[in-house]
């Protein structure tokens, strides 16, 4: 066996290259196009084609290119032309013999032997290119092409060139098998935004989707919890985030009254009613997450903890502390009204006071209130054979939360998601049409929480809140798919409140 050498290594397959509409002759277009458009893409950007080793996977290739070759064209004119190559094979071919490709990037020592290479580095290349999350993205794009890369090859590659677009990369956790680690993502012709623009778009996530930790409604009787025992939060279902919030910082804009019997049991709402306008109200909340964080953004280090300030919006400013884990403290301030306010320098109050206290390693805890929803657990609710079994069969990937109060079921090879978020809203606010289910009574709102959805809203509970108002805890079953109309979702959203209905009583 030779010494290992240096190389780089390019991995491509075809999205779907199995589906049961394709013929052989489909196979057959679909392998020749993939060779053709690939070393098109490679001799159009100066890279050998001849030169590197190339191993047929039946649906894709494995291609090894020497050490010589700058990595960096790889990530620079390549995608496109690729995504080009590609797209013109399309045009020259029918339907089934059309092709969508995923391509992983990374690079290492390779050892040569009788009966070919092997290293862990090809291994985790070929673990970041089956990755549901490559997949997912590729499913949502309306382009032809998606990339994932490793860490390393992003921080070493794609952020030193000019001319890689790197604030279109998004980062994300891959697991698959063995492997735990992060990757960053590419749709080169249907780009994500860049990460200052992406902070816009994905701040409505945060409150339903972003994985979380945080306390339960009710006051009960508040613990002292060294994290450092366990992870950086502890156990995430008994934080007490009214604890990191400082509401008297808030006083000299206006009256403050908080609140944590509203939304996910992750947050903890600062309500100001500003003196220049009593009726002009802005929410400052602190919120738990570990989805929260803007690839790209500056990161401001202050000891263990980063600080990211994503670009204010004319109603709306947030402020996302990093923590050693992964987790994610968010505090963000939003308007409705038209007063002129420091929303920047509200966020930044409460910033400074959760710092201080993440910072002292004291994280205060409350119980859990007896029968409250807190109590439950969002995953157990559903399953994927369930889902596949009301929305069809394909590959789904399941991804609770952190504290298991919101989970969500992705189909990988296509559009379509299917969520279980706990929320709570005052009783006389509940929105959709009365739907009877076992045990509870439940509301069907159609296009309510998005445009391309059908949600199902089951009352859990309904409880008077400090102030005696009428508070429903609700289980959310939200099904979403950008390519049905919201009207043909509601059928299987109520199938499946259906069994989430049943489980819940169980």
């Amino acid at each position: 066996m030779d010494l290992p050498v240096h190389r780089t290594i390019f991995l491509v397959d075809v999205e779907k290259y199995g589906d049961k509409n394709r013929t052989t002759q489909d196979l057959l277009a679909l392998r020749k196009g993939l060779y053709g458009a690939l070393e098109t893409a490679f001799l159009g950007c100066g890279l050998p084609w001849a030169d590197s080793r190339l191993d047929d996977g039946g649906d894709g290739l494995f291609v090894l290119v020497p050490a010589d070759v700058p990595k960096s064209a790889f990530v620079e004119r390549f995608p496109e032309a690729l995504a080009a190559a590609v797209r013109a094979h399309n045009d020259r071919h029918p339907e089934h013999a059309r092709m969508r490709v995923r391509v992983a990037l990374h690079a290492g020592e390779i050892a040569y032997d009788e009966h070919g290479v092997a290293a862990p580095a090809i291994i985790k290349a070929f673990r970041l290119l089956d990755a549901g999350v490559l997949k997912k993205a590729l499913a949502e794009s309306d382009g032809v092409l998606a990339l994932i890369c490793s860490a390393w090859f992003f921080e070493e590659v794609v952020r030193q060139s000019a001319d890689a677009n790197a604030t279109t990369y998004r980062r994300v956790k891959v697991k698959v098998k063995e492997t735990r680690e992060a990757a960053w993502i590419a749709r080169p012709d249907d780009p994500y935004p860049p990460a200052a623009r992406r902070a816009a778009r994905k701040r409505w996530r945060i409150a339903v989707a972003a994985t979380v930790v945080a306390a339960v409604a009710a006051v009960g009787v508040k613990l002292v919890f060294d994290a450092r025992a366990e992870t950086f939060l502890g156990d995430p279902r008994t934080v007490d985030p009214c604890a990191l919030t400082y509401a008297e910082a808030l006083s000299h804009y206006g009256l403050v009254e908080a609140t944590d019997h509203y939304g996910n049991f992750d947050r903890c709402d600062a309500l100001v009613r500003l003196a220049s306008d009593p009726r002009d109200v802005v929410d400052v909340r602190v919120q738990l997450a570990s989805d929260a964080d803007e690839p790209g953004l500056p990161v401001q280090q202050d000891g263990e903890i980063g600080i990211q300030r994503p670009p204010a919006e004319p109603d709306r400013c947030s402020r996302t502390l990093l923590l050693p884990d992964d987790a994610q403290v968010v505090v963000q301030a939003d308007q409705d009204g038209d007063e002129k306010v420091d929303l920047c320098g509200m966020a930044e109050a409460v910033l400074a006071s959760a710092l201080s206290r993440l910072q002292d390693h004291q994280i205060k805890r409350r119980e859990l209130a007896p029968g409250s929803l807190a109590a439950e657990q969002a995953c157990p609710l559903l399953d994927p054979g369930t889902v596949k079994g009301v929305l069809g069969d394909g590959p789904v990937q399941q991804t609770p939360s952190l504290t298991n109060w919101n989970c969500r079921w992705d189909y990988t090879d296509r559009p379509g998601v299917v969520k279980v978020i706990f929320d709570r809203t005052e009783a006389e606010d509940l929105e959709g049409t009365p739907l009877a289910l076992p045990g509870f009574g439940a509301r069907l709102q159609p296009a309510i929480r998005s445009r391309t959805s059908c949600a199902v809203a089951i009352v859990y509970r309904t409880y008077p809140d400090e102030k005696h108002v009428n508070t429903d805890e609700l289980v959310i079953v939200d099904v979403e798919n950008s390519d049905a109309q919201p009207d043909r979702l509601c059928e299987p959203a109520r199938q499946l409140a259906n069994t989430v209905a049943q489980r819940l009583r169980s």
